[in-house]
């Protein structure tokens, strides 16, 4: 079994939440909050600090990821994501792997492709409010 490291960045404001679509397999064309694999020798707080400015542009990253969890991705394939917070702190925009971004709030969510670690995250924080 493979388990890689990945982070994302969860960023709210207004009460919506940035999210970006995927341009590239695996869940081409669905919303996830965005993120991405931690590279050889990097750490979790770095991978987050990249993935931001490869996917987003001006995001500031928290220090520390507050949930942590495994879920599959394809069989015999399995992250463990970290999620972080963050928050808008300059000019935003798709790059990377993100087809597009968004905001978008809890209900809005509700009738959108989102990947399955997007939705756990969310039923993990949110689902008193859903």
């Amino acid at each position: 079994m493979i388990l890689h490291n990945t982070t994302m960045v969860l960023i709210e404001k207004d009460g919506k939440f940035l999210l970006a679509k995927r341009g590239k397999r695996p869940n081409k064309g669905y919303w996830c909050i965005p993120g991405g694999h931690v590279d050889k020798g990097e750490s979790l707080y770095q991978c987050a600090v990249r993935e931001m400015k490869e996917e987003i542009g001006g995001i500031r990253v928290s220090k520390k990821p507050g949930l942590a969890f495994v879920h599959d991705v394809w069989i015999g394939h399995r992250h463990k994501a970290h999620l972080f917070l963050g928050k808008v702190a300059g000019k935003i925009r798709a790059g990377s792997d993100a087809a597009e971004i968004g905001w978008f709030t809890l209900e809005e969510m509700k009738d959108m492709d989102l990947t399955n670690y997007t939705l756990k995250t969310f039923n993990k924080l949110y689902s008193k409010k859903v």
